[in-house]
């Protein structure tokens, strides 16, 4: 977790820094740099590793690279989610080895984290248990997806067309002859995930909408408490204890409003962003 988390606050500050980490460099060093910009050596990350975690690999025997240097050869060898990879070879290499980021992964990995917490939220665990299904088997019928499922018929029917409603499960109609037979067509669920991507990302967005909505709302209502406040802070004897209390109250909702709308922005950073 802290290493990952270095190896992507490095990567961060080479991407966006305002002071180039290739002045100095020729153009062929400069281009070999920006191509590579996601890998390090162990003593890259050393300055963004938190103090208690780097105290804890300069007290082991080896010193801190060494020990650095063991622990990323350890997490590249975790398959899923993939987040380091070893490019060079650690054993022999005069620097500990070097590593690359895997943030595409990482990255894919989150998103299909929040699209499942988001179905699970909106649609119940079943729905989220079903899409998992879909996403992982591909094409499969409605009894076929109760079996698996583990859910009544009836039920898998009814989650189905309810994400179907939602955009997030599509439906493939084939037709066993040219007649377009309804009663004779096999109809098969899947999840398209771009598709299902872009339908919970509108639907974040809607709720971004609606709480800034709620939030100018709130402010336009809540003015005459604000302006109370300033009174009462030029004269303490005119405050009142009802007062205090309203406005601490609306306070409390404007922060709970900030709260979740910068949730639902990084939620959104991630699904956009990157």
């Amino acid at each position: 977790g802290s290493m990952t988390t270095a190896a992507l606050r490095l990567a961060a500050r080479r991407e966006h820094s305002p002071v180039s980490w290739t002045a100095g460099m020729s153009d062929v060093q400069r281009q070999r740099a920006l191509e590579e910009r996601t890998c390090f050596v162990p003593d890259d990350v050393m300055e963004y590793l938190p103090p208690p975690v780097l105290n804890a690999l300069k007290g082991k025997a080896g010193g801190a690279r060494a020990n650095l240097s063991n622990a990323l050869v350890s997490l590249g060898q975790f398959g899923w989610p993939q987040a380091i990879m070893e490019v060079e070879e650690a054993r022999g290499h005069p620097s500990g080895g070097k590593f690359e980021i895997a943030t595409r992964q990482l990255v894919g990995h989150l998103r299909g984290r929040i699209m499942h917490q988001y179905v699970r939220d909106s649609e119940g665990e079943v729905a989220a248990r079903i899409c998992s299904i879909l996403e992982t088997k591909g094409h499969l019928e409605a009894e076929s997806v109760a079996t698996t499922a583990m859910v009544p018929a009836k039920d898998a029917r009814e989650i189905l067309h309810n994400l179907y409603r939602a955009n997030i499960v599509s439906l493939l109609n084939l037709q066993a002859n040219k007649q377009h037979n309804p009663n004779s067509a096999i109809y098969l669920w899947t999840v398209v995930r771009p598709r299902m991507l872009n339908a919970i990302t509108s639907s974040i967005s809607r709720a971004l909408v609606n709480l800034r909505l709620r939030r100018q709302h709130q402010m336009e209502t809540g003015k005459k408490w604000i302006d109370r406040a300033k009174d009462a802070a030029a004269e303490e004897e005119n405050e009142h204890e009802e007062d205090k209390a309203n406005y601490q109250k609306f306070c409390q909702g404007l922060e709970r409003l900030d709260a979740a709308m910068l949730q639902l922005d990084e939620t959104l950073m991630v699904l956009q962003d990157f």
